[in-house]
């Protein structure tokens, strides 16, 4: 069963906003996002599995990172806009649903990380396509056909 991305993004927010803080410090969190990566990311065919890897653990760990801080900030950022707004602090009851809310929404932001990385990755497969390690470009037929051009 294929199961989109979408999906995965929405499953990882719920299992957040009902287990924040505890997913955090389990290391779950990051290993959840880690994972998330990994089923959705497509890696050029001329990468190695270390490669593969590296990717994933680095631009991973940088959204955990953003994300733990935005998660964390949240329950600040909501209140605080709130009695701006309001003049009072809300109930303690809304304030958990806006946080809540707002929790759900920032971790939906790594969808379009994901969709950003995907596209990248997608661009050097593309330029990878054909070509070994060591390929000559100069050898190409364009440039062959450009050669005997200027040789007559």
């Amino acid at each position: 069963m294929v199961v989109s991305l979408e999906d995965d993004v929405k499953k990882l927010a719920d299992e957040t906003v009902e287990d924040w803080p505890d997913i955090q410090f389990s290391g779950d969190f990051d290993k959840a996002i880690r994972d998330l990566f990994r089923s959705h990311l497509r890696f050029p065919p001329s990468w190695s599995q270390e490669d593969c890897d590296e990717y994933i653990a680095e631009n991973a760990d940088m959204a955990a990172t953003r994300l733990i801080t935005t998660l964390d900030d949240v329950i600040d950022t909501v209140i605080d806009g709130y009695e701006r707004q309001h003049r009072i602090r809300p109930h303690h009851d809304d304030a958990s649903e806006m946080i809540k809310a707002k929790r759900r929404s920032a971790i939906h932001e790594l969808e379009w990380d994901i969709e950003d990385l995907a596209a990248e990755l997608a661009g050097w497969s593309i330029h990878s396509l054909g070509r070994a390690v060591a390929s000559m470009t100069g050898c190409s037929p364009a440039s062959r056909r450009h050669r005997r051009r200027r040789t007559r």
